[in-house]
């Protein structure tokens, strides 16, 4: 499949294509949403398959996917999701660690990577609101460097950036190729790198203090940034000792103790810090040995786009609904923003380090099954957090919204926000699979958000559907439309409908900055889906949207969404009883409209020992 790219539209080929296979669950059923004429090709991975003697006029890839471990810290696996032309083996899932070894089945049940169940009967899932009290947030780290008598001995100056070339870069969609990627800094590589070790330093100077203690500290200056971030090449603290990042004109924004990344290889950012003078101190108490302490400091992030406050930069389009405000809701929206309050406190603006700098998306904290509990999943697109190196970055900023009609905009540096990166799960790129991305975050969001709910099963066309998304970045908006299977008369290549919701909007729109943002049914508000892109603007309302596919992804994040579901409760009712052997007998006479998962005893087929299996289950 190809596409033009434009810059509201993402297109990239999938980075990990199969090398090497083995097969782990055959079975006769078709994936969920992958049938008929619009069945993808991926030439990539069915060369790859030719070459192990599965011929491409044999075999088709439905849908590539990737996941980590859920037992310790095993490799991330790459699922391909395979059929054979011919029926004859029907449809079957193959299994590859990143460099294309092959994985069996024991291997990847060691590792906590379950079967897949593409023939899933409808589930749904209701909002959650927080069953738990997220633990305070500690105050912010006093800075010693801060304090009367000391300070930083150096000032790292950065060159001003060009910033007519990055708005042209902007304008022109050279920065990002994404509809939703909105590129809000650009990276400063330092002239020379600061090196910090326990007795030296290429920039500045280490102080005794009068108790006894160490001091290093160095303001780096980055003229006319919004913000900065900092990024440790290498950070090595011995115990006792501390990394502090703070912005000089106002020491109370403060972040860290910063100690040293847990990968082999560190690739640590700091939190964005609102200045363009930023402070990196070490500090090291009376008694600490600092042998070993080592911080290498390479480069920065510009932020160079305040939101709301650059009249020169393009903000929302015009036709952009305020989320809190349904006076400017056109007639035909049938809800009001009192309606969709609850839910808009689960979306957040992602911020996060990308290949051309720092990048805005949206994402969505999503509910699982355990009613006991609040884990914080973060939903987005892939093309927005692409793996964990890109999930160490990210921050969450929430409640970027107007109180109300006739409110003030707060401003974003000001807003609850979510640091500390977050550990990716699994994820899909675009066109080989559902452009999606499920993330844990790593600290808890703040007390009072809406975890979402969702459904799987597809839709009917026509359903009426609502986004709620961050427009350029700016503050939360939201759009009403429907579902729609026409042809598309602004992408000449548009993404198939077995992976990918097209969606047409009546009311609102969705543009740069609102990718990963949640598609949600508007009668529940639960989600169906997630931005990749489309063609829609306030001047091209006609052009449709479209979104990765919740309930084709679903199979593949099961194992974190409903984690403890006993395969025998055929129809996720939370209890095996008569209705499923109903559905067992339905489906081993083949009267099932819709196939369930019902052969329970993975023999292939479903039959007599199914039945008895489930009638044994309810009896005890």
């Amino acid at each position: 499949m190809t596409s033009r790219c434009h810059r509201h539209v993402r297109c990239r080929v999938c980075i990990c294509m199969l090398a090497a296979v083995a097969v782990l669950h055959a079975d006769a059923a078709s994936g969920a949403g992958m049938t008929g004429h619009e069945t993808p090709k991926f030439p990539n991975a069915a060369a790859a398959l030719e070459s192990l003697g599965y011929a491409a006029d044999d075999y088709t890839v439905l849908l590539t996917w990737n996941e980590v471990a859920r037992h310790g810290e095993g490799p991330l696996v790459i699922g391909h999701r395979v059929a054979a032309a011919d029926g004859g083996r029907g449809t079957f899932d193959l299994y590859t660690d990143v460099n294309g070894a092959p994985l069996d089945a024991a291997t990847l049940a060691a590792l906590g990577i379950r079967p897949k169940v593409w023939d899933r009967p409808p589930v749904t899932h209701d909002a959650e609101q927080s069953v738990t009290v997220p633990k305070e947030a500690g105050p912010p780290p006093e800075p010693v460097s801060a304090s009367a008598g000391a300070g930083p001995t150096v000032l790292v100056a950065l060159p001003a950036v060009d910033l007519e070339q990055i708005l042209g870069e902007d304008a022109r969609g050279e920065s990002t190729a994404e509809k939703g990627v909105m590129r809000i800094g650009v990276f400063q590589e330092l002239e020379q790198p600061v090196v910090v070790t326990a007795h030296n330093a290429t920039h500045g100077v280490w102080e005794t203090l009068d108790d006894g203690s160490q001091l290093w500290a160095a303001t780096i200056y980055s003229p006319d940034a919004v913000g900065q971030r900092v990024h440790f090449r290498v950070l090595a603290v011995p115990a006792g000792a501390r990394v502090v990042v703070y912005n000089v004109a106002d020491p109370g924004e403060a972040y860290g103790p910063y100690q040293a990344p847990a990968s082999a290889e560190p690739d640590l950012w700091s939190a964005t810090c609102f200045s363009d003078a930023v402070t990196v101190e070490c500090f090291v108490p009376a008694g600490t040995d600092p042998q070993g302490l080592r911080l290498e400091i390479d480069r920065t992030i510009h932020i160079y786009r305040e939101f709301g406050r650059w009249p020169w930069l393009k903000a929302a389009g015009y036709c952009n609904l305020d989320v809190a405000c349904d006076e400017e809701w056109p007639e035909e929206v049938a809800y009001t923003a009192a309606d969709w309050s609850t839910t808009a406190l689960g979306i957040g603006g992602i911020g996060t380090i990308g290949h051309s700098g720092y990048l805005w998306c949206t994402g969505t904290l999503v509910a699982d099954l355990d009613p006991t509990s609040t884990i914080p999943y973060f939903w987005t697109a892939n093309h927005c957090v692409e793996g964990q190196g890109e999930a160490e970055s990210i921050e969450v900023y929430w409640r970027y919204q107007r109180d109300g009609c006739g409110g003030t905009v707060p401003n974003v540096r000001t807003v609850p926000r979510t640091t500390g990166g977050a550990d990716y799960l699994a994820g899909a790129v675009y066109p080989s699979g559902t452009d999606f991305t499920l993330l844990r975050l790593r600290d808890d969001p703040p007390a009072g958000l809406t975890y979402v709910g969702w459904s799987v099963g597809p839709p009917k066309i026509g359903t009426d559907i609502t986004c709620v998304h961050h427009p350029s970045g700016d503050y939360k908006r939201i759009a009403f439309g429907t579902l729609t299977d026409g042809a598309d008369p602004c992408f000449s290549a548009a993404p198939p409908g077995t992976l990918f919701h097209q969606a047409t909007w009546y009311a609102g729109t969705t543009e740069a900055g609102s990718s990963g943002s949640p598609l949600m049914v508007a009668s529940t508000q639960r989600i169906i889906g997630q931005l990749y892109g489309g063609y829609a603007s306030c001047s091209t309302p006609q052009c449709p949207d479209y979104f990765g596919r919740f309930d084709v992804t679903f199979p593949i994040v099961e194992s974190w969404l409903a984690p403890d579901h006993d395969p025998l409760d055929i129809d996720y009712s939370g209890t095996v009883d008569a209705a499923d052997i109903q559905k067992v007998v339905n489906a081993a006479l083949g009267m099932d409209v819709a196939p369930y998962h019902a052969d329970v005893d993975g023999s292939g087929s479903v039959d007599a020992v199914d039945v008895q299996l489930l009638i044994i289950a309810v009896l005890d």
